[in-house]
């Protein structure tokens, strides 16, 4: 549907249903695109930022950005990230893919496309089930994963993908993402694509941030120019009937920090008891349409920002050596609004596997360098910008030797 689809700017209706009931919640600033990383420092009237306003739509509950960036700067063929290298993850991957292939009853004759495939990490886990897998991914990691042996098309994900993927491999009993749903801003091409690619007897199944977990835990680092769409079930109820689908069932999940795994179907399915029990949490009160609920959030944005600042102005005070740990897309989010540089911390120390070593994040003079200096240098502090990840990153680290103090700055600031 064309009314799913929106071109660069900004944006004057709600992305679901159309309204123009959009309020403002807070606005994060100007920011530079979280995963264009800088190969050296440069000036900063030089580096591009795009505005960061969180707005919701008081008919749907959906929460949004007003401002799209042209998709192919966002995800441009040199996009550093990889789900693979970070255990955790893989480990997620490997769960879901068990989930699916049991609750689903998939066999050896399914074909499983991935919707923003990047390394294969996902579909290597159904490959290695017997099941017959392809990948769309638009960004230069696709032929990462076509030489890790995961088939993967180098493209974006609409119908005309799916015409090929049909004519080539046949329909999918099985369409996935994971965190890629609320990312196009071309999402009618998406929908489409994914409404015409299923068989009768297929299914959809994603993971993506939920508006509740990002609400309670105060994810405020979520929102950037990728993420266009924090989805509410009320909100995603109402896409997939427009397109005659049906979400039938929905859990939350661990992954990223809590996210809401659905599954959908063409069939008319009978809605699941957990779905349900979400469902009603969500229209309790009316806590997703309350103005206390989204001023509340902003208050507790605004001072976690302001007690991180405290707390690292005062170990600087006091001499203490601070570095940064992890480098996903959010650590950009929460070091751009909190105004963090090399003024407060030295670099940004990332796994070695990282394709983001020795690039910077733009308008901070953070290099981000390999983090077996953390063994070497011993520093007195670690902001831990990946601190959804923080219980098996510490635990890692500790077992490793290294004695210095951990700062976990959300969903509250806490030092370990």
């Amino acid at each position: 549907m064309d009314k799913h689809n929106f071109l660069p700017g900004k944006i004057s209706k709600c992305q679901i249903c159309g309204s123009i009931n959009l309020i403002e919640v807070m606005k994060l600033g100007d920011q530079p695109l979280a995963n264009s990383l800088i190969k050296k420092n440069i000036d900063d009237k030089q580096i591009k930022r795009y505005p960061i306003n969180i707005i919701r739509c008081d008919d749907c509950t959906l929460l949004q950005i007003d401002y799209i960036v042209d998709q192919n700067k966002v995800y441009h063929p040199d996009y550093p990230y990889l789900p693979g290298i970070t255990p955790t993850v893989d480990k997620e991957q490997n769960e879901l893919s068990d989930y699916l292939v049991e609750n689903l009853k998939l066999t050896s004759e399914d074909l499983v496309v991935d919707i923003g495939s990047n390394d294969g990490s996902l579909l290597k886990y159904f490959k290695a089930k017997g099941l017959k897998t392809l990948g769309v991914e638009p960004t230069n990691i696709a032929k990462i994963a076509n030489e890790n042996g995961i088939e993967t098309i180098q493209s974006f994900f609409n119908k005309k993908t799916t015409d090929k993927i049909k004519k080539e491999k046949g329909k999918a009993r099985l369409i996935t993402s994971t965190n890629v749903f609320a990312h196009m801003s071309t999402l009618g091409d998406v929908m489409d694509g994914i409404t015409d690619l299923i068989d009768d007897d297929g299914y959809y199944a994603f993971e993506n941030h939920y508006i509740m977990e990002i609400i309670n835990k105060v994810q405020y680092d979520t929102f950037y120019h990728e993420h266009l769409r924090t989805y509410s079930l009320i909100s995603l109820i109402k896409l997939f009937e427009m397109y005659d689908l049906c979400l039938f069932d929905a859990q939350i999940v661990s992954r990223y920090g809590g996210s809401i795994r659905c599954i959908v179907s063409k069939k008319i399915r009978k809605k699941s008891q957990r779905l349900l029990g979400l469902l009603e949490k969500e229209n309790k009160t009316l806590v997703l349409y309350s103005k206390k609920t989204y001023s509340e959030f902003k208050k507790k944005v605004e001072n976690s920002k302001n007690e991180l600042l405290k707390i690292i102005l005062k170990l600087k005070s006091e001499g203490k050596s601070i570095v940064a740990k992890s480098c996903p897309a959010r650590a950009v989010v929460l070091l751009s609004y909190c105004g963090l540089n090399d003024e407060y911390l030295k670099y940004i120390a990332e796994q070695p596997t990282s394709l983001k070593l020795d690039f910077y994040i733009p308008g901070t003079n953070l290099k981000i360098i390999n983090d077996d200096i953390l063994m070497k240098e011993a520093p007195d502090y670690i902001l831990l910008l990946a601190w959804h990840l923080s219980d098996p990153i510490i635990k890692k680290w500790r077992e490793k030797g290294i004695k210095s103090k951990f700062i976990i700055p959300l969903p509250e600031v806490k030092i370990i």
